[in-house]
């Protein structure tokens, strides 16, 4: 039978156990910190955190270039293999397009657009993964994850605007008014793979991401309950907890706890917390 490889773009954020478990390949990001392009194999949060915080500099993702994902898609598709990448929306980067210009003229490749980022992404790879597993053909998964997509439930609750801010997606005003106010600012990923504001929390933190949490459960009572994510940037770690616990006992049977990795921090920064799971 002929292998079928299963790759992500590394926002995915998926940890290096869970790559490991379900045999999930990576294509790198490049991360701009002042006049130089590193890999975010190299560069981690604390490095963005420090650049931003301690030298006052704005660092820049860079998308994951043609030539990996051409590198990653000959090796797969060599002997009559075949491959399913997993990219970043395309409303978010250029990834999705370049992965499509890596593939042109090989045979066995099929490159998704999850319209999601993070553990969005992962959930998706996951699931092929498992089919993989079950004998399922390429053209059965890529129809059934395919399907899945419109059912992602991603979002996020940060504790400010500063990195928003900084990364031209937030106004002076906004920055300002949430920061007197200590409003706590909700997002999600639609449909279409954009990032959109919602409901805005006020108070504490920690408060506010667990109103936020019960908002998200009450909301999806149709969710499906196999898994869940909680991903995370520099948050208390007992706040993470408090979501999974929360998260189970609202009925979820496995919730995994992620850190976010350095593409996306570079635009939440510091305390900032998502959910991401499918809904039925």
């Amino acid at each position: 039978m002929s292998t079928i490889t299963i790759s992500v773009d590394n926002a995915c954020d998926l940890s290096p156990g869970l790559l490991k478990r379900y045999n999930l390949q990576t294509v790198h990001f490049g991360v701009v910190i002042g006049d130089k392009l590193l890999s975010d194999k190299t560069v981690k949060p604390d490095d963005i955190y420090s650049a931003v915080e301690e030298k006052g500099l704005f660092p820049k993702t860079n998308a994951a270039i043609e030539a990996d994902y051409r590198e990653l898609f000959e090796k797969a598709t060599q002997n009559g293999g075949s491959v399913i990448h997993f990219n970043i929306s395309d409303k978010m980067s250029v990834s999705h397009q370049n992965a499509l210009r890596a593939s042109i003229g090989l045979e066995r490749v099929f490159v998704i657009d999850t319209h999601s980022a993070c553990a969005g992404i992962g959930i998706l790879a996951i699931k092929a993964s498992e089919m993989v597993k079950e004998g399922k053909t390429t053209e059965e998964i890529v129809e059934v994850v395919s399907k899945m997509i419109p059912k992602l439930n991603v979002g996020f609750i940060i504790k400010d605007l500063s990195y928003l801010y900084r990364g031209g997606r937030a106004s002076d005003l906004k920055l300002i008014g949430a920061n007197i106010l200590k409003i706590r600012p909700s997002l999600q990923i639609n449909q279409e793979g954009k990032i959109v504001s919602c409901k805005k929390y006020k108070g504490a933190f920690p408060r506010a991401v667990l109103e936020w949490v019960e908002d998200k459960i009450t909301q999806t009572l149709g969710a499906n309950k196999e898994i869940a994510f909680v991903a995370h940037t520099d948050v208390p770690a007992e706040l993470p907890q408090a979501v999974i616990k929360a998260l189970k006992e609202a009925g979820f049977n496995t919730v995994e706890q992620i850190v976010v990795g350095t593409t996306i921090t570079v635009h939440v920064g510091r305390n900032a917390l998502g959910i991401m799971f499918l809904n039925e």
